[in-house]
């Protein structure tokens, strides 16, 4: 009895202390203003292939139905498995983390609202004046055509995914550079990372370079869609409407 009364008081002791613990299953409780800036780095990395809502595309799965981000806790799950996606940009860890809090907002939003409103509507615009200005002013038909490699987009995407892809799109090509540091010849080649401080690269051989970048390193950026972002400069708020609703007629 004795043993058995140590046992008990054992137990009433310890559980407290368990209670006190965060679980393993314990949801990660969003902080908002991570949130927010989750909903920038979305924007710029999964949206085209997640869809507008985190609900996935023909291309990517849905992730507010993943079991991934279910269990994520603060990227512990979402971190491994971004490394393992052949050719994905790496996140810094305050990116990951602020995506995650993005993502748990949409979880828990969906959640809640089981029957979500009617996203706004963003066919508002006149079909025929975004025939004009991809044709005209934009510039589009330069590179993309209605009857080529945008045949059928207007059946491929939701309107608000189709707006996301026209204003943000992704491309499939390497980023390539030309880096000129103060002493040696310039090499170009395939950007493998780039941001504020360095700069790597692998040229036609295959070989790795990398340099930290200062007044003296020059670098040129051969932007694929360099077009696109500054495209984003001028255009208006009816001029999106007015593409976005016409690239939604070809069906």
């Amino acid at each position: 009895m004795r043993r058995l009364s140590w046992a008990i008081a054992g137990v009433t002791l310890l559980c407290p202390m368990l209670m006190g613990q965060a679980g393993p299953y314990e949801r990660q409780k969003v902080d908002v203003a991570a949130a927010k800036r989750g909903s920038a780095v979305y924007t710029q990395y999964c949206i085209n292939c997640h869809g507008a809502a985190a609900r996935g595309t023909e291309t990517a799965p849905d992730l507010i139905r993943s079991s991934l981000l279910l269990k994520d806790r603060l990227g512990n799950e979402l971190g491994p498995a971004l490394k393992r996606l052949a050719g994905h940009n790496p996140l810094t860890s305050e990116q990951l983390v602020d995506l995650t809090h993005f993502l748990k907002q949409q979880l828990e939003g969906t959640a809640r609202n089981r029957n979500p409103a009617v996203p706004p509507n963003v066919l508002t615009g006149d079909a025929q004046k975004g025939r004009a200005y991809f044709e005209g002013a934009g510039e589009c038909a330069k590179c993309h055509s209605a009857t080529g490699d945008l045949a059928g987009v207007g059946k491929r995407y939701e309107p608000m995914d189709l707006q996301q892809r026209f204003l943000f799109p992704r491309s499939t090509k390497p980023q390539l550079a030309t880096v000129t540091p103060a002493a040696g010849p310039a090499v170009s080649g395939e950007v493998v990372k780039i941001d504020d401080f360095d700069i790597s690269l692998t040229d036609a051989s295959g070989q790795y370079h990398a340099w930290t970048r200062g007044p003296n390193v020059r670098v040129e950026i051969n932007d694929p869609l360099r077009q696109h972002h500054e495209m984003l400069d001028r255009l208006t708020d009816q001029d999106i409407h007015n593409v976005v609703r016409y690239l939604e007629t070809l069906k």
